[in-house]
């Protein structure tokens, strides 16, 4: 018996496909020639077209993006010239889970980030193409033998309790993150920090590290500037202090978080306008709320009756229903997030590197991404996005898409598997975990895997899989890790932070380190090109494919671009 119904376009032939969980297979019913897809649009055709179709006003608009990445995003949506900013009102977000935190250095979770990089700032961010720039910094002057950063701070900037920044605010909080910051090895490259004038700290280095600036413009888990007096705050129990467009107001868990404009923000002249997370920002709207709404079909409900005024995302049988409605834009956001299945390596039956190979070898990655991506994804085997600068080639790939039961079959009797409960962690508020989640349960247990779904909210999710026990596998949406490049990705997999899959690789460790000391592109890459390798050997994690994200806002929201997060700053309010 098919389970799932797909509708799919395939070199513009409009087809229905049917996934078979028992047989991991995609079939194809019947085919017409067709200009749009249905209200079930689904996946491609293996083998011969990786990258989902999708028809309609929207997609003619927006495909062309997708290979560009979101600076093309940027210029395609940035406001015309003329267009006259309105000051004032108050714009509603949604988003479909709680914030874990609003300690912008103690998190790495897309709800937190959402909110909290309207809130922080950083001595160093990424501009719109993915290279460091300063933000609270004027600039950094490194020694000739890399073992010393000067970092010079902008001066008259503002926390929003009224003091103005300088070096003993950043001293105290780099030594904070080093504490309690999600993404701390960051910062082990660095053996001390010296304050070595009112606006001026230095960086003294264990080593010369090439990569450094890269990783600490990293906004994974941002090394926020906050005030000297919250540099002894445990996580989570600081002050919500930042020097950022916006100020924290309230926070209610499972309604909203209320941010309202900062009126003495310290903007940076030095730019025109925004410039990935610095440049120039203004604070155009008076309140943001960000609500929380758990459920998609609320979540466009409320769209539509004009309740709220931007998706963070819609799903795609609303957006292709949408797309005519003149109230409605919408915002394709591709390569957005690397679709993932991460093994808990200290629990049977998770630990045995057999099995995790079986579950490898067994999983249709087509049929799980056509499923929780809705159709707006591209199989990828790569650790890196297709086609740049860390691009590892086909290393790994005859391990990828296989859906071979056979072979998982005789894995699995290999590792001595005996039909011990797996236990597969999801959530609810990221739709791709949960419907990821049963598409790969449906598979595992058709080859004899007693996989169990374990879902819980997204932030009970994050606490669950910090334990050492009671989880096995665990479905997660990377979406800044590769967007930063290979160092922020494998960051978050190596030492001394605690690895994703909880026990550390020694392997793994020694190629991070050398990774980050690669004096050059062509370097890293090589080095990189053993960790995609190595990866396909120790099976700690699975990539799944890459999906894209489609944001929704009402027609009278302007000024606003897809990116990493919602910058709700050099937004406004027509009419």
């Amino acid at each position: 018996m098919f389970s799932k119904s797909l509708d799919i376009v395939w070199r513009g032939e409009h087809r229905i496909r049917l996934y078979d969980p028992h047989t991991m297979s995609v079939g194809i019913l019947a085919s017409a020639q067709n200009d749009k897809l249905s209200e079930n649009e689904g996946t491609s055709n293996k083998g011969a077209l990786k990258t989902m179709t999708i028809h309609g006003k929207f997609a003619t608009r927006l495909r062309a993006l997708g290979a560009v990445g979101v600076f093309a995003l940027a210029t395609a949506f940035a406001p015309a010239a003329g267009m006259a900013q309105v000051k004032g009102g108050e714009l509603i977000f949604v988003q479909g889970s709680n914030p874990p935190s609003l300690d912008g250095m103690s998190t790495s979770s897309q709800a937190s980030r959402n909110i909290n990089m309207n809130i922080y700032e950083t001595l160093y961010g990424f501009s719109e193409d993915i290279k460091p720039i300063p933000i609270l910094a004027e600039g950094v002057e490194i020694s000739d033998d890399g073992l010393t950063y000067v970092f010079t701070l902008r001066q008259g900037v503002m926390f929003h309790n009224g003091d103005e920044m300088n070096s003993a605010d950043v001293k105290a909080s780099l030594e904070r993150y080093r504490i309690v910051g999600a993404t701390k090895n960051l910062l082990a490259p660095v053996k001390d920090i010296e304050i070595t004038g009112d606006y001026e700290v230095t960086f003294h280095m264990e080593e010369a590290t090439p990569t450094f600036l890269e990783a600490f413009s990293s906004p994974r888990a941002p090394a926020v500037i906050i005030p000297e007096e919250d540099g002894d705050a445990e996580a989570g129990k600081n002050s919500f202090v930042g020097t950022g467009p916006y100020k924290f107001v309230e926070y209610v868990p499972d309604s909203h978080v209320t941010i309202e404009r900062f009126e003495d923000y310290s903007a940076d002249t030095r730019s025109d306008g925004i410039d990935g997370f610095g440049g120039h920002k203004t604070a155009w709207l008076d309140k943001v709320t960000f609500r929380i709404i758990p459920e998609p079909g609320a979540q466009v409900a409320a769209l539509e009756a004009g309740e709220v005024h931007i998706l963070e995302q819609i799903p795609m049988p609303a957006a292709r229903r949408l797309e005519d409605d003149p109230d409605i834009k919408l915002y394709e956001n591709l390569r957005w997030a690397f679709t993932t299945f991460i093994f808990n390596l200290n629990v049977p039956p998770s630990d045995n590197v057999k099995f995790r190979e079986a579950v490898q070898v067994a999983l249709n990655m087509e049929a799980i991404m056509a499923i929780s991506s809705e159709g707006l994804y591209t199989l990828n085997h790569r650790w890196q996005y297709e086609d740049t600068a860390y691009d590892p080639g086909q290393i790994g790939a005859e391990y990828y898409n296989q859906a071979d039961a056979e072979r998982a079959k005789a894995l699995l009797d290999e590792a001595g598997y005996n039909g011990e409960e797996f236990v597969i962690l999801t959530d609810p508020n990221i739709p791709q975990h949960g419907r990821a989640a049963v598409v790969i349960a449906e598979q595992l247990n058709a080859i004899g895997i007693n996989a169990v779904i374990n879902q819980v909210d997204w932030p009970t999710a994050l606490n669950i899989r910090m334990q050492d026990e009671g989880w096995n596998g665990w479905t997660l949406q990377m979406g800044i890790e590769p967007y930063l490049g290979p160092v922020g990705l494998i960051a978050t997999l190596a030492s001394p932070a605690r690895p994703h899959f909880v026990v550390p690789d020694a392997g793994l460790d020694a190629l991070y380190q050398e990774l980050i000391k690669g004096a050059t592109v062509e370097e890293r890459l090589e080095t990189f090109k053993k960790i995609q390798a190595h990866l396909y050997e120790i099976f700690a994690i699975i990539k799944v494919g890459d999906s894209g994200l489609m944001h929704a806002a009402r027609s009278n929201v302007k000024g606003f671009i897809p990116f990493r997060f919602p910058r709700v700053y050099d937004v406004w309010l027509e009419g």
